[in-house]
């Protein structure tokens, strides 16, 4: 089959599973880190089950459900691929992710962007009001090029000047600038020491958060699944958004900002 049949089969099944759940919908794209780095400390183990506990969350509640819109995109282990693509989440089945490879982080914002974009065009063809997009991007390590590595295998670390970033970046700025995307970044652990590319993806400053002690990869999610809850019962405005900081009772995450203060 064709890469266009393929498409043209995918929409199809999406709007079919959209007309069988009416209201508002919520989308959220998560990106996560499974470069070899996130062997460390177990953080995979830890994000596998920091996952399937969001979605356990989610399923509880059936009106969330029926508003929520989750798709995750992996960069690392396989380079990077959607593999989870936006459904209902009652038939949706996370996978069980490895750690291994590189942090093609710019790769993966395009996945996220395209996955984005896809599903706000089925919404609008149907009518459908929604929150605006959000994509949470959570990482442990320093960004590297897409498909590059040196000659003894190892990631080349992102530039501000590479035309990979230059051109994911514009991309970004231009869909946060006409779909209102809210985009949060979240630093795992020590091995991120430099936060500029976090801040260049993120929709505002307050948005890029730091998350010291990898133990609180799970509680993230919980917190992630009590935010979502709150925000699908929400009515869509393009000031809706996830707040994660005013949510989290716990001290999971603290902005990035405020640490380097």
């Amino acid at each position: 089959m064709s890469e266009l049949m393929k498409t043209i089969e995918r929409i199809k099944k999406k709007n079919e599973s959209l007309a069988a759940r009416k209201g508002t919908k919520l989308p959220i794209c998560i990106l996560v880190d499974t470069s070899a780095s996130m062997k460390d400390n177990d953080n995979i183990t830890r994000l596998n089950e920091g996952l399937s506990i969001y979605r356990e969350e989610m399923l509880k509640d059936p009106k969330t459900c029926d508003h929520i819109e989750v798709a995750i995109v992996e960069f690392g282990n396989r380079g990077t691929r959607l593999a989870v693509d936006f459904e209902d989440l009652r038939e949706q089945r996370f996978p069980v992710f490895t750690a291994a490879g590189i942090t093609p982080l710019c790769d993966a914002i395009e996945k996220g962007i395209s996955a984005l974009e896809e599903q706000l065009g089925i919404y609008s063809s149907q009518g459908i009001y929604f929150h605006p997009p959000h994509m949470i991007i959570m990482t442990d390590g320093e960004p590297t090029l897409s498909n590059q590595v040196d000659e003894e295998g190892y990631g080349i670390y992102l530039r501000s000047t590479d035309q990979e970033f230059k051109d994911t970046l514009k991309r970004f700025n231009k869909f946060k600038a006409e779909q209102g995307l809210v985009s949060i970044t979240i630093g795992v652990g020590e091995g991120i020491t430099d936060s500029f590319f976090l801040e260049q993806f993120a929709s505002s400053p307050g948005n890029v958060l730091k998350m010291a002690d990898q133990d609180n990869i799970v509680e993230f999610f919980k917190l992630l699944s009590r935010s979502t809850s709150v925000l699908t019962r929400a009515v869509p405005n393009p000031e809706s958004r996830l707040d994660l900081v005013n949510d989290d009772s716990r001290g999971v995450v603290s902005p990035w900002n405020q640490i380097r203060s």
